[in-house]
């Protein structure tokens, strides 16, 4: 008796059963892609995420509030214009997702300050980056979001930081 020909239903294809089917792992593959924003040069400015912020009361410098970064980062050009001493700090920097690859390595650090919305924190480390590594100034993460005095919110399309007044917090807790 001849041996039965497997047809696969996904592909039509003869020779795999569909549970060994190259077709549908790549129409699945393909129906889950995703993609990440990017920020900053594209935006079309709406963006409450993008402040204008002082490092060392300088000038104003574009950053991103960035709730995902364990640190802030700083473009080479902004700390060479501001003319912002950095130690050599040669840090492996990680993006989402793969703790096994850095997606970058610091040049250096800098103590500064950072003033966004009329709040500011002092001798925050910064760490310094090629310019190609992002696209706005600075990103400013949990090393200033995360102080004591700072508090962020995110209402609808508006992002909003301040300083933290602990009194009132604590009324708007007890209701």
């Amino acid at each position: 008796m001849p041996k039965s020909v497997l047809i696969c239903r996904e592909g039509n294809e003869t020779g795999h059963k569909i549970i060994n089917c190259v077709a549908k792992e790549t129409n699945h593959a393909r129906e889950e892609s995703l993609s990440v924003r990017l920020v900053g040069e594209n935006s079309d400015g709406s963006n409450s995420f993008l402040k204008e912020t002082k490092i060392n009361n300088c000038d104003n410098v574009q950053s991103l509030i960035d709730t995902g970064s364990s640190c802030c980062l700083l473009k080479i050009s902004v700390a060479q214009k501001f003319k912002l001493k950095f130690e050599s700090a040669v840090n492996k920097i990680y993006g989402f997702g793969n703790q096994k690859m850095p997606a970058l390595t610091s040049i250096g650090k800098i103590k500064a300050d950072i003033e966004v919305d009329n709040v500011k924190a002092e001798n925050i480390s910064i760490y310094v980056v090629p310019d190609d590594a992002q696209s706005v100034d600075l990103i400013i993460g949990r090393t200033w979001l995360d102080l004591p005095h700072i508090a962020y919110t995110k209402i609808g399309e508006r992002v909003d930081t301040g300083k933290m007044n602990y009194l009132e917090t604590f009324r708007l807790m007890k209701k």
